[in-house]
């Protein structure tokens, strides 16, 4: 999959136009940061002024759309740089290069910025948030995954420091221990909802797997799709201008992506026939995800925008329609952090809690607002900028050293 003859790179869709790949994209990224920016900063406005009334969470399902993005970014963060790192580290085409590396650590930084951003912005007092670093409980799986976090970032940023060194004796094994840091936190994002015992539908030894499963299809997903876009652009892209080694990497990310899928809808199925194959079993976390008012989530952005649409894109030799599955492959796969995350605060501990207290905020059907969803086009914006801002830095850098 990842040899190709000169003669093949040619023949292949990607080569030719690659080379001008940015001078294509820019303007409709500029608009698309634009549009995001300005629609978003109208939901900050709405958050800032008016707190949480215009959310749709409540205290019965009190983490929604905000929590889904915070989990996800973190997830497309560790599973890019795992990916990206581990090319490096065995010298794979296309991954060997300095240049390449540091893409993907400032692709987990922008990915990383919004999602604490996220999480920040569902507080409702964001100004303790500084209190999970300065007094955290360790018996706590949230204050442990925050400080994991932050290792990684200290390690990644250690590493793209060391990447313009000549001598980067130190660079491997740091990254391998980057590698296992970004292995562990989608894992513990799963173990922060599976050791929660109150509630049956999270508490399951397969979300850690689920979890790291996906961190590494949309991590991967989404490199496939900046590489598209950015193309082969040797000074400022990933090292590599030659039309081989870009179709190489494009090819062996499609193939990581292509296993992802096939790997996390083999755990999904395998998490949901254990409890439907039971016609004696009552799973009402399940039968909302399947057939209640978040089917759609499922069925029409999980397993069609996400899984079969990318899926036979990816199976053409086309690495146009490549590019697309990614982005499909990254947008999309903030569902299956929904269908984890909704669900299961839908279903109540106690029979009857709903029916005796009335009250908009004391429910347990969840559906995200247009302020939230304005907020989420913010994050986006934020998460671009990032991008952007720590690619000039990386290029400057690296003329500098050069």
């Amino acid at each position: 999959m990842t040899t190709l003859s000169t003669s093949q790179a040619t023949r292949t869709p990607m080569a030719a136009p690659a080379a001008h790949g940015k001078r294509i994209w820019t303007p409709a990224l500029w608009l698309v940061w634009a549009v995001c920016l300005g629609l978003g900063a109208i939901g900050m406005y709405q958050r800032i002024a008016h707190g949480h009334l215009p959310a749709g969470y409540g205290s019965y399902v009190p983490w929604g759309l905000w929590i889904a993005i915070y989990f996800h970014g973190v997830g497309i963060a560790g599973g890019a740089f795992a990916v990206a790192a581990a090319g490096y580290i065995l010298a794979l085409p296309g991954f060997r290069h300095p240049a390449a590396l540091r893409a993907a650590i400032v692709l987990a930084f922008a990915a990383v910025v919004p999602a604490f951003m996220a999480v920040w912005l569902d507080l409702g007092h964001m100004e303790r948030a500084s209190r999970i670093l300065t007094a955290p409980a360790f018996t706590s799986m949230m204050a442990f995954n925050a400080w994991m976090y932050n290792a990684f970032l200290a390690v990644a940023a250690v590493c793209w420091v060391i990447s313009y060194r000549r001598d980067t004796g130190w660079l491997k094994p740091l990254l391998c221990l980057g590698v296992l840091l970004a292995l562990m936190f989608p894992s513990q994002s799963g173990a922060f909802f599976g050791v929660v015992d109150a509630k049956p539908y999270w508490h399951s030894p397969l979300l850690p797997i689920m979890f790291l499963a996906s961190a590494i299809t949309a991590g991967a997903a989404m490199l496939l799709l900046i590489r598209g876009i950015i193309g082969v652009d040797s000074p400022a892209g990933y090292g590599d201008a030659d039309p081989v080694i870009f179709t190489a990497a494009m090819a062996r990310l499609r193939s990581i992506v292509l296993a992802g899928l096939v790997a996390y809808f083999l755990l999904e199925f395998a998490e949901f026939s254990i409890v439907l194959w039971n016609t004696q079993t009552h799973a009402p976390a399940l039968d909302l995800v399947l057939f209640g008012p978040y089917w759609w989530v499922f069925w029409i952005v999980h397993l069609g925008v996400g899984g079969l649409l990318p899926f036979a894109l990816l199976l053409t030799r086309r690495p146009g329609a490549w590019i697309v599955a990614g982005f499909l492959v990254a947008v999309a796969f903030i569902s299956a952090r929904l269908n984890v995350l909704v669900p299961g605060q839908a279903i109540g501990e106690i029979r009857g809690l709903q029916e005796a207290f009335q009250h908009p905020r004391l429910n347990y059907t969840y559906h995200a607002t247009a302020m939230e969803y304005l907020v989420a086009l913010f994050l986006v914006a934020v998460g671009m900028a990032v991008y952007f801002v720590g690619r000039r830095i990386s290029k400057a850098l690296a003329a500098r050293a050069a």
